[in-house]
């Protein structure tokens, strides 16, 4: 049986070693124009020469990230997954910073459940949205987050480097609005 529970920052204290890795067939394709009148983002689905594989090493608990609330999902007393999450009161939206699954139970519905933890969470804090950023190059994850019913609130296209366009890893931002 599946088991979520919380952990605590000083309960790690040389730190909670985090693998981001995911595999993508897809990416949606950036093109941006400006004129004197408008500016146009589009965003096309394109599927990659040969798969996109990303990998880094990360630590769940980043120095920069104040009042997190960080939840592991067990299966048989095994660690399968894990979520961090802050709620912004400035703007009342709960930002899901990760949400992870191992990659070797992947498609087990586990995801599923901690999203599901997260949105009652959401609802019982009583936030306004819940917000999350992925990448273009994150064709399953984006899948993953139309399911559950979020949908594209806004972008950044040089988060992460001047290149993001060309790198087919734009920073998506998602959202789920409550009413």
């Amino acid at each position: 049986m599946l088991e979520i529970r919380r952990i605590h920052k000083e309960d790690y204290p040389n730190g909670k070693k985090i693998i981001y890795e995911y595999i993508s067939d897809r990416y949606y394709d950036v093109s941006y124009t400006e004129n004197e009148n408008a500016w146009t983002i589009d965003f096309i689905l394109k599927y990659f020469e040969t798969p996109f594989h990303k990998y880094w090493e990360g630590e769940i608990f980043e120095n920069y990230l104040e009042n997190i609330d960080c939840y592991i999902a067990e299966l048989n007393g095994k660690e399968v997954g894990i979520v961090s999450i802050t709620h912004e009161k400035w703007n009342n939206v709960l930002r899901i910073n990760e949400i992870h699954v191992h990659q070797s139970e992947q498609n087990k519905g586990i995801a599923s459940k901690l999203m599901t933890f997260i949105i009652n969470q959401a609802k019982e804090i009583g936030v306004r949205a819940i917000v999350l950023e992925t990448q273009t190059s994150n064709f399953p994850a984006i899948q993953f987050y139309k399911k559950h019913g979020f949908h594209l609130i806004g972008c950044n296209l040089l988060s992460y480097t001047n290149d993001d366009m060309k790198n087919k890893e734009v920073r998506l931002e998602m959202g789920l609005v409550f009413n």
